[in-house]
């Protein structure tokens, strides 16, 4: 425990003992704000933490330290850029590092939740904010981080979204009579049945297509800061098929070229998600009778289709290059025989039956009502 005293001039002091037998001290007018700094620091001690803490540095000294130093992709540090000028910099910029408790931290969380902000930024700023002082703590210049145990709110995702075959239908007659409508139909046919991410289908070669096995090579994104020679995951470099009518609608995109992107504006470069997006796909939309869902909406088709049409999730996460269950668990309810066995299990108590490997004195299921 922190030793306590009360200084001549009403301050407040608390010591900690330190491991070399020295002892540091922490004064304040506020009893609690030392005894908090005084524990904090104890704390760090016990769990083998920094404690070189360096009381005069502000949030933006070390954040500027902290970027300068940091190995994010360029989409990453706009994005991180963006959210330090916004929301962290005019909050916390001038404090000092060793000033800001868990409290704190916690309405700053809840004010930014009142002035409209939405749950998903909040929680990208947090966990941006916890990061930049779990560093400062790992650097020894923050004994302990104040980020623990905060409350976020809680993000609601939407309900799912997908094209059925009667919208993929009426958006691809209403392509059909836009300009360059060969290359806008073969784009929306191959996201909906290949689930190609966006930057995929944008960085896509013609030598990438091979139109004799209907396979696409997904190796490179393009990305709003130029051409990644990498996928998002360890699994988005991958050879992905395509149906008949999806080659039928490349063959006359690329069946003359020898080279090049595949997906290109007038202009000849390489199609844009904005472009498309507001150009080409919004339109469509509209003159097909679609209520608008971003252009995402492509690959979410794809792994509803393929989940309804029974093909094991393993094989769409692996067709999809993900990493996790994550996109296709949001389909899985859609999957022929999701619930057979719980139908069969009904179907089966009511004719009598007793469920394979169970004896038949034993008990029926509780919450079932049989």
């Amino acid at each position: 425990m922190p030793a306590y005293r009360k200084l001549p001039s009403g301050k407040h002091n608390y010591e900690v003992r330190l491991p070399n037998g020295r002892r540091k001290s922490f004064t304040d007018p506020i009893k609690g704000v030392a005894k908090r700094r005084a524990e904090e620091f104890e704390r760090a001690i016990r769990d083998g933490q920094p404690v070189t803490v360096n009381r005069k540095a502000t949030v933006a000294d070390w954040h500027a330290k902290w970027v300068a130093t940091r190995t994010v992709e360029p989409a990453t540090a706009a994005k991180n850029a963006s959210h330090w000028r916004t929301h962290i910099a005019p909050r916390w910029g001038d404090w000092p590092l060793s000033l800001i408790g868990r409290s704190d931290v916690q309405s700053w969380v809840r004010d930014m939740t009142h002035a409209g902000s939405g749950a998903a930024t909040v929680t990208a700023v947090y966990h941006l904010f916890s990061a930049l002082l779990r560093d400062a703590v790992l650097e020894g210049v923050l004994a302990v981080s104040p980020c623990r145990e905060i409350d976020l709110p809680k993000i609601v995702k939407p309900a799912p979204r997908w094209l059925t075959e009667e919208e993929y239908g009426r958006i691809q007659l209403a392509l059909a009579v836009t300009p360059r409508a060969p290359v806008w139909q073969a784009y929306v046919g191959l996201g909906c049945y290949s689930g190609l991410r966006p930057g995929e289908l944008a960085g896509l070669d013609v030598g990438d297509v091979d139109l004799s096995r209907n396979l696409v090579h997904v190796h490179q994104v393009m990305t709003r800061h130029g051409m990644r020679a990498y996928g998002k995951t360890n699994g988005s470099t991958r050879w992905v098929p395509f149906p008949p009518q999806v080659a039928d609608l490349l063959w006359p995109v690329i069946g003359d070229r020898g080279s090049g992107a595949v997906f290109t504006s007038a202009r000849g470069d390489r199609v844009r998600d904005e472009l498309f997006r507001d150009r080409v796909w919004q339109p469509a939309l509209e003159a097909a009778g679609v209520e608008y869902v971003r252009p995402y909406v492509l690959r979410h088709t794809a792994a509803s289709w393929l989940v309804q049409a029974g093909v094991p999730p393993f094989e769409v996460v692996k067709m999809l290059g993900h990493n996790s269950m994550a996109l296709v668990n949001t389909y899985l309810h859609l999957a022929p025989d999701q619930h057979d066995r719980i139908r069969a299990a009904w179907g089966g108590a009511r004719a009598g039956q007793v469920p394979h490997g169970e004896n038949e004195k034993s008990p029926s299921p509780s919450g079932l009502g049989l």
